[in-house]
């Protein structure tokens, strides 16, 4: 599966069977036995970890370690996150039933959300700021991923809850921390080059509307500032590219 760019959220089509697996055809039974696996890494690892929501062992650190365990037994899997409204305890469905079964559950395909503004062709950090929470998804068939919550230790099916299945994922956990590092700094210098921006703007409009002499004795100044925008903007555009890339490709 590519990597992403977070496209404006579209609507699943759960009631379509092109999101439905073939359970008829080749590769059921590995198909199934993924499933089983998938089950029991939730459980076992939710048996032995406790979640936390002060950053000491959240979400996205529990979802690297289920990661590493798919791939130690020969599952693709990928780290996802997106945006949830979290119940009154801050876990997602806790203590539900490991067994418990739908008739109609199936391993879905995966929605993407747009990372970049369409006006200004930069990050969308307003939808990237809304993602509250990180799972995994394996890839329990070709082109078939089943989601993972690792904070309750169960599978979740696409008809069972969308969100599972709608926002950004990351091929490896390298990626993902790359990610929160690379967006980390998006962010400082993105302030930090509207700061100057605004700076600079002052200086213009004062310069604008002061006597010649006045203007030939800020000049200099006017021309330092301009080159330090210009220098922020460079510094913030890169990341921004590095950024989208990394979004782009997972």
């Amino acid at each position: 599966m590519a990597g992403f760019f977070l496209t404006a959220y579209s609507t699943l089509a759960l009631d379509s069977d092109a999101y439905l697996p073939d359970l008829t055809g080749p590769g059921t039974d590995e198909a199934e036995r993924n499933v089983q696996v998938c089950e029991q890494i939730a459980a076992d690892y939710y048996e032995s970890h406790t979640y936390t929501e002060d950053d000491v062992y959240d979400c996205d650190n529990m979802a690297q370690d289920v990661w590493n365990m798919l791939k130690a037994k020969g599952i693709n899997a990928r780290i996802a996150v997106g945006n949830f409204d979290f119940e009154d305890n801050g876990r997602i469905g806790d203590g539900r039933p490991i067994g418990e079964n739908l008739d109609s559950e199936s391993p879905g395909e995966f929605e993407t959300r747009d990372s970049v503004s369409g006006d200004s062709g930069l990050l969308n950090s307003g939808v990237i700021d809304s993602f509250n929470h990180a799972w995994v998804l394996a890839e329990v068939s070709p082109g078939s991923w089943l989601a993972i919550e690792c904070t309750g230790g169960y599978v979740v099916y696409s008809d069972e809850n969308e969100n599972y299945y709608g926002g950004l994922t990351f091929s490896n956990p390298r990626n993902y921390r790359n990610f929160i590092d690379l967006y980390a700094d998006w962010k400082v210098q993105s302030l930090d080059y509207e700061n100057q921006r605004l700076y600079y703007n002052g200086l213009v409009e004062t310069y604008n509307n002061a006597s010649y002499f006045d203007q030939q004795a800020m000049k200099s100044g006017v021309e330092v500032a301009e080159n330090i925008l210009h220098e922020k903007e460079k510094v913030f555009l890169q990341t921004d590219a590095k950024l989208k890339a990394l979004l782009e490709y997972g």
